[in-house]
């Protein structure tokens, strides 16, 4: 081989070992996957100098956060106040925090909860455009709105197998409650005879005890036996009156009303012995009772009776 062959030999296997790691380090990237890239739409808001308040172009610049917000379903709002260097610390930290204020305000009227936004105020903090202090410079007077996106929703975890439904006991049957019926009551008697035996009225007053029963809850029975003193007559004494009654009513045992009549005896001192019958009308409530009867005594007219009444207190029982 000669010298000119030696010669380009030895500078083809240069330009290849210089132009080989060139070539190989000139191929481009590969591209990152679109869903990697962060999506955070953002929306800027600028003020006039030492103003925080909203011209048309900020409302519209709001209007199309508000858009996007909707557009997005979940999203959040972040925003964030910002000053340039004009004046002190300070007052640029309140100035920040009244343009974020105004953001917000603007934000919820247009239709976004409040609850869906979040506000920071960072006076000259952050400068978008660098500067030394004190330097007016419109791209740091501004509002950041950031769009900020929910979460991917993590993947629902695979389904398991149903475990074999367990069969219920059957529900063990409710104990009746039982109605207590019946109602034994002690408390005063007064009777006025409107005509005795002498032909004048006179009074009867003193204790009774009853017994009521509800047989239905429309029909009860009851028996009274009242002891009293027989005064304003001519003959005054003890006596006594002894009565069964059938009454129709309804109600339970916490109220009930009934009419009803009712038959017995009466006896004693200045009144003519004899059987009687009449209307009954009552009530009770809880372990209270009260009665009005008319006792139509066998050996009188029916305009010469005795109005009995009597108050009970007692208690019940089945």
């Amino acid at each position: 081989m000669n010298k000119r062959a030696l010669s380009l030999s030895v500078l083809a296997l240069s330009l290849a070992s210089f132009c080989g790691p060139a070539l190989a380090n000139s191929a481009p990237p590969p591209a990152i996957p679109e869903t990697q890239v962060a999506q955070t739409p953002q929306f800027v808001v600028y003020f006039p100098l030492d103003e925080a308040t909203l011209d048309s172009t900020a409302q519209a610049t709001i209007a199309t956060a508000v858009q996007e917000y909707q557009r997005t379903g979940q999203a959040r709002l972040s925003v964030r106040g910002h000053t340039d260097t004009s004046g002190n610390a300070a007052y640029n930290q309140a100035l920040s925090e009244l343009r974020e204020r105004a953001v917000t305000d603007e934000l919820v009227r247009q239709g976004v909860p409040a609850g869906a936004i979040s506000g920071e105020a960072v006076g000259e903090a952050d400068l978008a455009v660098p500067t030394g202090d004190g330097v007016p410079e419109a791209e740091n007077r501004r509002v950041v709105i950031a769009v900020q996106q929910p979460p991917a929703p993590a993947p629902e975890p695979m389904a398991t197998p149903e475990p074999a439904p367990e069969v219920a006991a059957a529900p063990e049957p409710e104990a009746e409650t039982q109605v207590k019926r019946g109602l034994i009551s002690v408390g005063p008697f007064y009777g006025y005879s409107i005509e005795d035996e002498d032909g004048d009225d006179s009074h009867l007053a003193g204790l009774n005890i009853s017994l009521d029963y509800a047989v239905l809850p429309w029909l009860g029975v009851g028996l009274e036996q009242a002891g009293f003193y027989h005064f304003s007559s001519p003959d005054d004494g003890l006596g006594g009156r002894t009565a069964g009654s059938l009454n129709f009513g309804a109600g339970d045992e916490n109220f009930a009303g009934w009419l009803g009549g009712n038959i017995g005896y009466l006896y004693g001192d200045g009144l003519d012995d004899d059987a009687f019958a009449g209307p009954e009308i009552g009530f009770s409530a809880g372990a209270l009772s009260a009665k009005v009867a008319y006792d139509i005594p066998f050996n009188r007219g029916l305009d010469e009776g005795i109005i009995a009444t009597t108050i009970g207190f007692g208690f019940r029982e089945v």
